[in-house]
């Protein structure tokens, strides 16, 4: 990845005296999930594609069903070792003043993570004691804790409060990586990505797209085989945001 080495005081108005360093990716971007898979579909559509929404994919005719339902990518008739975790983000009232070129923070020891969001930020942090399940409920007991930390990383930020919050799933696996590759007759799986999928789905929708029409892809898929649990050949991540 193309990072930089940096002084943590070149994010204007950030409490760096306690940090011993930082790297910057000044390639990363930000975009809108939602967005872009309406764009996708419409893309999709005018190429020709049959694009069925609402509908239920086992009962369709097909030759490869494609598991890709998050998490609930265990409701397909195979065993996942798949399991919801409810995560949320916070989104602070409006804060006069925020630099452009304010970068999305990431404290490494905590976890406590914060970006601009045209005149807001949004914060997310991994609970003490992960929410397993399909609740996703917002736990605004958190809020005051998040703030605390907002302002002590950012004080420019101090005194604001927390306009809205909502919460999603991410599709665990054991090691925190997804699953791709058949798992079944007539099932291929491309889920389990752990709160990475959006990030990595170009990589992934081409290397899956060659792997079911070719039988192999460019990318190396064999790391994320279904098998590897059972064989122990595991590579658990030590960081998942």
């Amino acid at each position: 990845m193309p990072v930089e080495r940096v002084d943590p005081r070149f994010v204007p108005g950030l409490a760096a005296d306690d940090v011993l360093g930082a790297v910057f990716c000044a390639t990363d971007g930000v975009a809108d999930p939602p967005a872009l898979t309406r764009e996708v579909v419409r893309r999709a559509a005018a190429l020709g594609i049959d694009v069925q929404e609402r509908t239920d994919a086992r009962e369709l005719e097909r030759d490869v069903l494609v598991v890709a339902a998050g998490a609930y990518s265990g409701d397909f008739g195979v065993d996942l070792p798949i399991r919801p975790l409810a995560r949320q983000l916070l989104e602070t009232a409006p804060i006069e003043g925020l630099p452009d070129e304010l970068p999305m923070v990431i404290e490494a020891e905590s976890g406590f993570h914060f970006r601009r969001r045209d005149d807001c930020l949004r914060i997310a942090m991994a609970d003490v004691e992960p929410r397993w399940g399909f609740d996703e409920t917002v736990d605004e007991s958190v809020f005051a804790d998040r703030l605390e930390r907002l302002a002590d990383r950012y004080p420019p930020a101090a005194g604001t409060s927390i306009a809205r919050a909502w919460a999603g799933l991410y599709d665990m696996t054991p090691d925190a990586h997804p699953i791709i590759g058949p798992v079944g007759d007539g099932l291929y799986a491309a889920c389990g990505f752990s709160g990475h999928g959006f990030m990595q789905s170009p990589a992934v929708g081409r290397a899956v797209a060659e792997d079911l029409l070719h039988g192999e892809s460019t990318l190396d898929l064999s790391p994320y085989r279904l098998a590897r649990f059972s064989e122990g050949s595991t590579f658990p991540e030590h960081l998942v945001l």
